[in-house]
């Protein structure tokens, strides 16, 4: 744990006010703010779990965006989800009803993993350093997080750092067996491994080749592991170009839920995937996870993180070889005794 100097440290002692005798304390409410995307969310799994140990009679609420809420609602740490529908800062009325929600959970401290101005704009309008006790980077908040992040920090790392200066320890890495839901209907081969070759649609950059993975699935199939290709129905054109250069690929592209996929990707030989949500969820689950990842991210900032995890960067992404895949691949399942 860093230790901030004492002139820097900015945390806002409560004055001690004498209990009346019988007076119940009241129950601390924690507010988290994490908006998205899917595989930021799941970066932020171990802080998620970290806070909740923390405080472990708190009610605890998660601040997301819409497309996360019922994922979010299956969360094992949270007592109840409220949505940031992400409006304009024009839109009055919407912001008014953010507040409301907020205002009617009545946060006794905050812990902001987005950091950004649309948060510091919340700080201001929940009472700033008179509001709710902050863990972030608002000005003059009470637990100031560290900025900038060191060299070659990994995200994670860095909020894990944040949360330290906000006297939360560190924990053991979480478990995630809520992560899991049948798979009746669902054939699996005995050894495959899962390509997911779609991402973000306006992020083009992050796409390796589907030629590529189509050729990499001739060269499993070779070694005796079948492959199968999923992601969000969105990415159906994705595995559709794929599936020209190796018919045999099975599409599971729109027909898992979360839960589902984390499922599947669970029983997975190996995982080769673009640097996407699901490709967290992979590498979270302890899953062999090789992620591709585009020259335009820092990867060792944002790659997947897991215990079998690794990642490959093409400069650009298109021009990574697939010999060049399958051999990394071939190490990481070396490693890992996979």
């Amino acid at each position: 744990m860093i230790a901030l100097p004492s002139f820097l440290n900015f945390r806002r002692r409560a004055p001690k006010v004498p209990a009346a005798a019988n007076a119940k304390p009241e129950r601390e409410r924690i507010l988290i703010i994490r908006l998205g995307a899917l595989g930021d969310l799941v970066l932020c799994f171990q802080s998620f779990h970290e806070i909740r140990e923390a405080h472990p009679r708190a009610e605890i609420a998660l601040l997301t965006a819409p497309a996360f809420a019922g994922f979010a609602g299956k969360m094992p740490w949270f007592d109840r989800v409220i949505v940031d529908p992400r409006k304009p800062a024009w839109d009055l009325p919407a912001w008014l009803r953010l507040i409301g929600d907020i205002r009617r959970f009545r946060p006794t401290r905050v812990y902001d993993l987005q950091c950004k101005l649309r948060q510091n704009l919340l700080y201001a309008l929940l009472g700033g350093p008179l509001g709710p006790e902050w863990s972030g980077a608002a000005p003059f908040c009470s637990h100031p997080r560290f900025d900038p992040p060191k060299p070659g920090m990994h995200v994670s790392e860095f909020w894990a750092a944040q949360l330290q200066l906000a006297d939360v320890p560190q924990q053991p890495l979480v478990d995630l067996k809520w992560l899991d839901a049948p798979l009746d209907g669902f054939i699996l081969p005995e050894r495959f491994a899962v390509l997911i070759p779609g991402c973000a649609p306006h992020r083009e950059y992050k796409r390796w080749p589907a030629s590529k993975y189509a050729e990499l699935a001739q060269k499993l199939r070779e070694k005796g592991i079948a492959s199968i290709a999923v992601g969000t129905s969105q990415d159906a054109g994705a595995i559709s170009a794929l599936r020209v250069g190796a018919p045999q690929v099975a599409d599971f592209s729109g027909r898992t839920s979360l839960l589902q996929l984390a499922a599947v990707l669970r029983r997975a030989t190996c995982v080769i995937a673009n640097d996407t949500g699901p490709a967290h969820i992979a590498a979270a689950v302890g899953a062999p996870t090789l992620a591709l990842m585009s020259e335009q991210v820092d990867a060792a900032w944002s790659a997947p993180r897991g215990p079998r995890s690794a990642w490959l960067q093409g400069k650009p992404l298109a021009t990574l070889g697939v010999d060049k895949v399958l051999l990394a691949l071939t190490d990481l399942l070396d490693r890992t005794g996979a």
